[in-house]
């Protein structure tokens, strides 16, 4: 079942962002388990494992950050998921030239299973430079057909 599961998902595309925050050390990962859940109040969602190392800091911090990444940010999206790259850096807790940032305050965490279902009140909006998104499709990154 759970390698079925897994290839099941594996067959829906998903935005690439990076996640996140500071208390104390500032932490991000990528995360793909992301969604817009509200607009009055405006809510976003995410799915984040209970062990990784930005759980904690986000339960201390009560606030994080989301950067939806552009196409070409790849190497960022690898850095961020444990595979360090060269520059990759966050700057104000932001990924410079993704195509939004969210600025978050953490409204709840969830249960679920072996992760967190973590809810955040979207207090500040920064965008990008408009352009094609960073798309993870079956294990691997894909290109939209952008419009001219």
């Amino acid at each position: 079942m759970k390698e079925a599961f897994k290839e099941a998902m594996s067959r829906f595309a998903a935005g690439v962002t990076v996640v996140s925050a500071r208390h104390g050390e500032e932490r991000g990962m990528t995360a793909t388990a992301f969604m817009s859940l509200s607009l009055e109040p405006p809510l976003v969602a995410l799915g984040i494992a209970k062990k990784a190392r930005l759980f904690p800091l986000l339960e201390a911090s009560r606030a994080f950050a989301v950067s939806l990444l552009r196409e070409g940010q790849e190497a960022i999206a690898a850095h961020f998921a444990g595979k360090p790259q060269e520059g990759v850096v966050l700057v104000e807790g932001a990924i410079p030239g993704a195509l939004a940032v969210l600025r978050c305050r953490l409204e709840a965490i969830y249960p679920a299973g072996d992760h967190g279902l973590v809810v955040g009140r979207v207090e500040a909006v920064e965008l990008g430079e408009p352009g094609p998104p960073l798309v993870y499709f079956a294990r691997g990154y894909r290109r939209l057909v952008w419009p001219s």
